[in-house]
């Protein structure tokens, strides 16, 4: 890989994203727009990897750019631009749904067949089921979120066939780390709030770290067309992050037992996570401290 695209690349996940690939010496294209109510963070995040020549960004939204001029020499799209679970409700899910399929679509017709594409979906796409769940287990969503990325992920496939492009699809439980979104459980908890509101999923959580370690991967495999969940392997891994940050929630909320199988991402993506709970959670602690310094002292 010599150039990617980054769609939200200064979101929570796309962040870490490109600080990893600018690591690694690889020129990087940003496409995110940076609203008002978000001016600060993105800003922020902007100043960390602004200054190193690699990287560009286009402070759009993704409609507003000329994609086939962006992409004709990139090697990898990674596609993390979407609504959040957060702008996912009810009322909105039909316009959620055609923007972000819409959108979808609209970034495949620009990518050269030699391009490969990473998209990031949701295991909230299987919906709410007992046992081990594989990648071959029927997907059901019962939340707007999962509908409308599994709307994607069906759009991504078949217009890839269509065009002949590569394309690899990163289901993702709750991803965690700095710099997490305020509305997500654990960063709420950290931010001091007590009437914090539940993750959508709770099936199992990750550290971003791996995350991004997880979508190198894929960029990097011979296969194609392949879906991947992302797991720690670990049974009530979301729950356990809760009761480390001083909350026992076992029981109570969680009807039923559920596993992700991690038998493709080990065979295939050769993934396993490295960052335990306790040391991710630190983290990400910290880095609520650092931010909150900041904001006194501006």
């Amino acid at each position: 890989m010599r150039k990617a695209l980054v769609t939200g690349g200064l979101g929570f996940i796309g962040f870490h994203l490109v600080e990893r690939l600018l690591s690694e010496g690889i020129e990087v294209v940003i496409i995110d727009q940076i609203p008002d109510e978000k001016k600060e963070e993105l800003e922020e995040k902007w100043l960390r990897i602004g200054r190193n020549a690699l990287v560009t960004l286009m402070d759009k939204r993704l409609e507003d750019v000329q994609l086939e001029k962006v992409v004709k020499d990139v090697d990898v799209i990674f596609h993390l631009a979407a609504a959040t679970s957060s702008d996912s409700k009810w009322p909105k899910l039909a316009k959620v749904i055609e923007n972000n399929v819409s959108l979808t679509k609209m970034l495949v017709g620009a990518t050269p067949k030699n391009c490969k594409i990473i998209y990031a979906s949701t295991v909230e796409v299987y919906g709410e089921r007992p046992g081990q769940i594989t990648e071959r287990t029927p997907t059901n969503p019962t939340t707007a979120y999962g509908i409308t990325k599994l709307a994607s992920e069906r759009l991504l496939a078949q217009e890839c066939k269509k065009r002949g492009i590569t394309y690899h699809i990163l289901r993702l439980p709750t991803i965690y780390g700095p710099w997490q979104r305020s509305d997500m459980t654990y960063q709420q908890i950290l931010l001091g709030k007590t009437d914090f509101e539940m993750d959508r999923s709770t099936l199992d959580v990750l550290y971003v770290n791996d995350c991004v370690e997880a979508f190198i991967l894929a960029a990097g495999i011979k296969e194609k067309n392949e879906i991947f969940h992302l797991s720690s392997g670990k049974e009530g891994a979301w729950y356990e992050g809760l009761r480390l940050l001083g909350h026992d929630e076992s029981g109570g909320s969680k009807q039923f037992k559920t596993t992700l199988s991690t038998e493709k991402i080990t065979t295939i993506l050769r993934f396993t996570p490295q960052v335990p709970l306790e040391k991710g959670l630190a983290k990400q602690r910290e880095h609520v401290k650092q931010w909150q310094n900041q904001q006194r002292l501006n």
